[in-house]
């Protein structure tokens, strides 16, 4: 399991410190296939790339399998992979060349036998035998994603993170790409961790992460989402975040979040409303009367 606590970035902005995170605390587990989600410049390509170790969180921990990626060793060499929103494969390479120049490069000891079934392994689970012969400039832009993928699948991670790998696609290419990500996650038991503008396939993730502004304001099922934001669809979130103040919705989040923990435990039951029934208004101003 993947788990973060209280991870927060903070850096020294033109006025002052600035949170880029601040306090997130989250759970994923292998075989889960989760949507990380907010407005632009919440925090969700950072939060990614801190599990990634690209960023460096200032407070918090990260744990893999119960381990502390800070204190007790970093992810080991391939177990993790991270997926940028555009390929950095080369232009004038064939998409068969491209993963088998990143076999050799990036997974060492396997016999050449054992490089070709890896190779065509990969091709096959993104979809890209067909094209196999095609040049890498004339690709369509969702079979670039799909060769993203296969450059970072080929040390058969555990851990997928994907940034923004369906932005700009046209919605064919959107779904087929998210439908893709999906299988690779339940087939293999893997987490894939995927930031995202769009939701139209709600159904396919296991859970969606909300950030606002660097803070957790919801974590859990689709279903749950509209349920807790009192929206008929999963687009309207971002519209819905708009009527109160990050701190206030990540005030009754972790409220909720911690009373339907203990419910689940048995050793307590749900009392805070969430969103949709009690404005977070309200209930920001009863926390600032508690304290």
């Amino acid at each position: 399991m993947l788990e973060l606590r209280d991870v927060s970035i903070q850096i020294e902005g033109d006025d002052g410190p600035r949170l880029l995170l601040d306090a997130v605390s989250a759970r994923f587990r292998p075989g889960e296939f989760w949507a990380v989600i907010g407005p632009s410049g919440c925090g969700k390509s950072t939060l990614i790339k801190t599990v990634a170790g690209l960023l460096e969180n200032t407070a918090g921990a990260i744990f893999w399998r119960g381990r502390d990626l800070d204190k007790e060793g970093d992810f080991s060499v391939g177990e993790l992979a991270y997926v940028p929103q555009f390929s950095i494969a080369h232009e004038s390479l064939t998409v068969d060349e491209s993963v088998g120049y990143a076999v050799r490069l990036r997974v060492a000891g396997l016999s050449a036998t054992e490089r070709k079934a890896r190779r065509e392994k990969v091709l096959r689970e993104t979809g890209l035998t067909p094209f196999a012969d095609r040049p890498v400039r004339v690709l369509s832009g969702g079979q670039r994603r799909r060769l993203a993928l296969a450059l970072e699948l080929i040390s058969d991670p555990a851990i997928l993170l994907c940034d923004e790998v369906t932005s700009g696609l046209d919605p064919r290419s959107e779904d087929e790409i998210v439908a893709l990500l999906a299988g690779l996650a339940h087939d293999a038991n893997r987490l894939v961790l995927s930031v995202t503008h769009s939701l139209r396939q709600a159904e396919l993730y296991d859970g969606v992460a909300v950030l606002f502004q660097g803070r957790l304001v919801f974590l859990g099922k689709g279903n749950e989402l509209t349920d807790y934001f009192g929206i008929a669809h999963h687009e309207g979130v971002f519209n819905r975040l708009a009527d109160y103040e990050p701190e206030q919705w990540a005030t009754v989040w972790r409220r909720y979040a911690a009373e339907v923990a203990a419910a689940l435990e048995g050793i307590g039951e749900v009392r805070e409303e969430p969103p949709a029934e009690a404005g977070a208004e309200d209930k920001s101003d009863e926390t600032k009367e508690e304290a």
